[in-house]
Order: structure tokens, then sequence, then C-alpha cells
């Protein structure tokens, strides 16, 4: 891990560290709505463009006017990613300052998580739970039922 990224998580509170990551995706919108704009307007006749990423604020996407455009959230269950990042970080063999770290970084997913799913839900946008064993061929049928069904970025219906 960079010195400067374990700095970040050592010295903030998870709080912090969801207002930094908040004020960073703030500063990256402008540049990632203009991509799906230009790429909904200019090439229709594309295969399109696909982006994920956590920088897709639920808000953000559902307040796009911008044809062309679906928008379906993913997430699992907590233990899902805990497992996930304890295997790729070997958290059994970690030092105590790499679990540390992990253990904030984790901190952090969760609360953004909670939040990112409180918001598709005030919300009413389309979420799938990507930790219930479908294959990825399923999830990405699944995905793409819930982009067919969709009338405005995210949502399915405007009765919601």
């Amino acid at each position: 891990m960079p010195a400067h990224v374990a700095e970040h998580y050592g010295s903030l509170t998870v709080n912090d560290l969801i207002t930094s990551v908040l004020d960073h995706y703030d500063r990256l919108w402008p540049r990632i709505e203009e991509l799906i704009t230009t790429r909904a307007v200019e090439d229709r006749g594309s295969a399109g463009l696909v982006l994920e990423g956590s920088a897709l604020w639920p808000v953000r996407v559902a307040r796009l006017q911008v044809p062309h455009t679906a928008a379906v959230w993913l997430s699992t269950d907590d233990s899902v990613v805990r497992s996930r990042v304890h295997a790729a970080g070997s958290y059994e063999t970690a030092t105590a300052a790499e679990r540390i770290l992990m253990d904030k970084f984790l901190a952090r997913t969760e609360r953004y998580q909670a939040l990112m799913i409180e918001a598709v839900g005030r919300l009413g946008l389309d979420r799938i739970d990507a930790g219930d064993g479908q294959s990825a061929g399923e999830l990405a049928d699944m995905v793409l039922a819930a982009v067919d069904a969709q009338t405005a970025p995210g949502r399915a219906s405007n009765d919601r």
C-alpha cells in the first residue's frame, strides 16, 4: 500500500473518510456527467458504454436528463465484502498495522454502502443484490432486465 494511502486511512476517522471520498466524487462528477452525456448523444449507434464505480452517486445519476441512459446499483452483504477484502489483503497473515488499515477501509466501505443503499431506496432506484450466489452471466442478465424496464436512469417507472 502506498504510504500516502496508509497515512490517509490511518489518520482519519470513518466519518472523515466518508467526507473525503464524497468530496472527491463531487470533484469527479462534472467529468463523469460529460462522458455520459457525450456518449449518449454522439454515439447512439455504438454498442454503448458501461460505467461502474462508487463515484456514480445515486442522487446525481437520478438527475440525469440524458437519452439512452440507464443505471443499476449493485450491492452485497457487508460480510461478503469483508471476506473479499480479507482474502485479497491476506488479513490472517497481515501485521497488526496492516489489519488496522484494512479494518478502517472496511468500516468506510460499509458506511458508504449503507449511505448508497439508503439513497437508492429513498429515490426508488433499481438495486440488485450481487452477493446471492449468482453466476456472472445470471447477474448480467438481471442487470439487463432491470435496464430494459427503465423509463429514466435507475427507475423502472415514473410512479416511484
